[in-house]
Parts: structure tokens; C-alpha cells; sequence
């Protein structure tokens, strides 16, 4: 993947596809407080990483239907929703390709009107109790697996890691039955591969809705979604960042 035009970009906020409301994603991101420790002695400033914030803005069009960018920000209520926003972000278009997960309180919302265009949207979050993780499309965009079944593998880093990883699963709607969405790992692209992330499973009458899930530990090199159970279209998302 090389340079990447911005209309392969989508907004994907807890199971539900915004893309189609919003314009402009700004500060997806990572940033690390900066303790400043310079001394008398010190010929430059040193620093020391503290606390990791991922914060996350967006603009959009105002849009009250359900499912659509109002309904969901707004939380079609006297106030914006206090539990946590899981926000997925994929960055291309196929599996493999960069994605941006993070788990978030929603900020603000807020709606501006002019008498020279549409009603617009601003919004932003900020990450709660995990930092923000780059990592990899496992799906492109949402897929719809229409029964139990595995899918691609992906090669995202080469080599094998030992620091865990973290899932993120956005389930946009599921026609009948239950889903569990697993990420399994493989030492090789072809060999028997193990349950790294499982997702919580998920009955039809309740998506839409997204979860994080963290592994620790050793990380295969190869890794793949797999969806067990008996279900039928279901329409998914996962990214998969490893830490």
C-alpha cells in the first residue's frame, strides 16, 4: 500500500457506519503527555512519556434518521451518551490495510446552521482507558459472512510479536441466530490456527454493537477472522492492532 486517496477512509461508531454522514475525520491519532525533568546541569531539555490520550474530532451533515450521524451522537436525548464509543476507522479498502481503533467518551456534540448551507455536525472524542492503536483491517470495510466461516490471512507485520493484541469488532446487523467472531493466530499461512480474540458473542437482536478485546502474550505471525455458530449475514467489521 502506497499513498492512499482520502475517499477509501471510513467512520465506523459502535456498529454503525457513518461514512455516509460524515466529512472530515481530524487527530487520528496518538499522543503521549511530556514531563519536562531538566536540571541545572542538563544542556538541552530532557523528558520523560507519561499518560497515553487519543483524542479524535470530526464534521459532518446533520442527519436525524435512524442508524444516521444525529441519532447516534446525540443519542436522540436530552445530553450525549456517556458510555464508552467504540470508533473504528479503516484507512483503505481491502483486508490488510491500516486501521485506527479506539476506544472513547464522547466529548461534545454540536450542530451549526448557516443561512449559506446544509445544517453540519461537529463532534469529538477522547480515549478511556486505552490509548489508541493503529493496526489492520481483518475485513474490507464491513463484510457480510453469510454463514460460519473463515477469512483471509493476513501477513501484517512479517515476522511474529510478544506483546498481545487488541480486537475490535463492529457488528453492524445479523439477519438470524448468533455470532461469536474470533481473531486466530498461525505460525504458518497454512498450518492449524489457534483462538488469539474472541468477541463476545452476538445474538441477532442486538446488533448493532462493537467491542474491544485484548490478548496478551504471544503473537503469531499470520492471523484471521473466523465467525462460529448458526447464523446467517452477518455484517461485520475487525480491526486488529498488535501491541
Amino acid at each position: 500500500m502506497a499513498k492512499e486517496s482520502g475517499l477509501n477512509v471510513r467512520l465506523y461508531v459502535s456498529g454503525y457506519d457513518l461514512s455516509g454522514d460524515a466529512n472530515t475525520l481530524s487527530a487520528v491519532g496518538y499522543a503521549n503527555e511530556q514531563y519536562d525533568v531538566t536540571t541545572l546541569s542538563s544542556a538541552a531539555t530532557a523528558r520523560l512519556l507519561g499518560k497515553v490520550d487519543g483524542p479524535m474530532s470530526l464534521s459532518g451533515y446533520f442527519d436525524n434518521a435512524a442508524g444516521k450521524i444525529h441519532a447516534i451522537l446525540s443519542g436522540n436525548s436530552g445530553k450525549i451518551p456517556t458510555a464508552d464509543v467504540n470508533v473504528l476507522v479503516p484507512l483503505g479498502s481491502a483486508i490488510g490495510d491500516p486501521a485506527y481503533g479506539l476506544l472513547a467518551k464522547e466529548a461534545e456534540y454540536n450542530v451549526d446552521r448557516s443561512d449559506t448551507g446544509p445544517i453540519t455536525v461537529t463532534s469529538s472524542f477522547a480515549s478511556n482507558g486505552y490509548g489508541p492503536e493503529f493496526g489492520v483491517m481483518m475485513t474490507a470495510y464491513f463484510d457480510t459472512f453469510s454463514s460460519a466461516s473463515s477469512g483471509t490471512v493476513v501477513d501484517d507485520k512479517g515476522a511474529a510479536t510478544s506483546n498481545g493484541a487488541a480486537g475490535y469488532l463492529q457488528v453492524s446487523s445479523l439477519a438470524s441466530g448468533s455470532v461469536t467472531v474470533k481473531v486466530q493466530d498461525c505460525a504458518s499461512s497454512g498450518g492449524t490456527y489457534a483462538d488469539l480474540v474472541t468477541f463476545t458473542t452476538v445474538a441477532a437482536a442486538s446488533a448493532p454493537t462493537a467491542e474491544r478485546v485484548e490478548a496478551s502474550g504471544a503473537v503469531a505471525r499470520y492471523v484471521k477472522v473466523t465467525t462460529t455458530g448458526t447464523f446467517s449475514n452477518a455484517v461485520i467489521a475487525v480491526g486488529f492492532a498488535r501491541l
